[in-house]
């Protein structure tokens, strides 16, 4: 799996994930939580981050960026 390009567009701008967090109207932790692979990001979730960051979705979360994650097992 490629890695989203959030870490990459932040240290560009030199931005924490704070930042990007306020300039998008997002919770900061759930912003690192992307960044981080953690959390699959909503569609509105993409439109914030892109609007802040001035770039497309594409160039934040590119085709293969984001998968799918099985619910884990449950016994």
């Amino acid at each position: 799996m490629t890695r989203n390009g959030l870490s990459h567009l932040l240290a560009a701008r030199g931005w924490t994930d704070a930042q990007l967090a306020a300039r998008a109207r997002l919770n900061r932790a759930h912003v690192n939580q992307v960044k981080n692979g953690r959390v699959l990001p909503t569609v509105g979730t993409a439109l914030a981050l892109a609007a802040a960051l001035g770039v497309p979705v594409a160039a934040i979360f590119p085709p293969g960026s984001v998968v799918a994650r099985r619910p884990p097992c449950r016994r």
